[in-house]
């Protein structure tokens, strides 16, 4: 599975919530070949049980783990290796999970939302083939007509971030249609996608994000209006004497307030930028002056890259 450096410091850097009392609820948009909802997988592994048993596909977008299921239903037997991909990519609502008579310990969900349906279905082979299949459900659809049964703890997201340019390069004509979708703002701009995570969160809930350096201000007014305010922030570099060229985002969403809707944080996200930020603001370099990996850069993804 091909691993962006972004995705792969983003996923690093994300921490659960330690304040549930429940399995967590996690939320990945735009998954894209599905390795931040893996990456989740493995660090809840250590803190919440995994569930057992064979790989269903349930189509009438009811969770089966709640649900009895019976090989007429779907139920895919070991071995079953030439199973078309497309069985285990959801329209939206449908969820992948495992089938247990036993009695069951509640379990971490992970959804993974992804709207290109090439990508949807590579996720949904490498979930698959994961020790957290049980656990990892991948959606086919736009984050807007996504209709979950329970709200989420954690969303976490590396977005699109290609504005469409002015005057178009040739490089910029050369890319394929599901490249573009994947890299540029106008398939999911920042309002929409914390919009849609304030909607998706419970309350107090986190969501981490990775933007351009250069959108700092912008994403954190954004996040703001939708009632996610700034919690913590990573500024990556690619070398100590270079500016960074993106930051790392954790934002938590807020109370409502009295109407019952959004509360904005927009006067308080100024309050941030112009005066201390926040508490919480760190710097990662990737290479040294020699080109090499730093200490810091592997000691934060070691644990997912075989190579560290």
């Amino acid at each position: 599975m091909k691993v962006n450096t972004d995705s792969l410091i983003l996923g690093s850097w994300a921490n659960l919530r330690a304040d549930i009392s429940h399995a967590p609820r996690i939320l990945d948009i735009g998954t894209g070949s599905g390795i931040l909802a893996l990456m989740m997988a493995q660090k809840a592994e250590g803190f919440y049980p995994l569930s057992g048993g064979d790989l269903e596909l349930d189509s009438h977008g009811a969770d089966s783990s709640s649900a009895g299921s019976t090989e007429k239903d779907g139920l895919v037997k070991k071995g079953a290796e030439k199973e078309s991909t497309s069985s285990f990519v959801s329209s939206g609502k449908s969820l992948l999970s495992h089938n247990n008579d036993a009695p069951r310990v509640e379990a971490i969900k992970i959804d993974a939302i992804e709207i290109d349906k090439d990508a949807a279905a590579q996720a949904a082979v490498n979930f698959k083939n994961s020790k957290w299949a049980g656990q990892l459900h991948i959606h086919n659809c736009d984050v807007a007509g996504f209709e979950p049964a329970y709200l989420y703890d954690t969303i976490i997201s590396n977005p699109p971030y290609f504005e469409s340019p002015a005057k178009l390069s040739n490089a910029y004509n050369k890319q394929n249609y599901n490249r573009s979708v994947a890299r540029q703002t106008f398939t999911l701009s920042p309002n929409e996608l914390f919009n849609a995570s304030s909607a998706l969160l419970i309350e107090s809930g986190q969501m981490y994000c990775v933007y351009p350096a250069s959108m700092e201000a912008d994403i954190i007014k954004t996040a703001a209006s939708h009632g996610l305010l700034l919690e913590a922030m990573l500024y990556v570099k690619h070398t100590s004497d270079k500016d960074p060229y993106l930051c790392a985002f954790r934002f938590n969403k807020v109370m409502k307030n009295a109407d019952g809707g959004h509360a904005d944080c927009t006067a308080y996200a100024d309050h941030q930028l112009f005066t201390t930020k926040v508490a919480n603001e760190n710097a990662l370099v990737i290479r040294d002056r020699e080109g090499n990996y730093t200490n810091e850069y592997k000691a934060l993804c070691q644990p997912f890259y075989l190579k560290f």
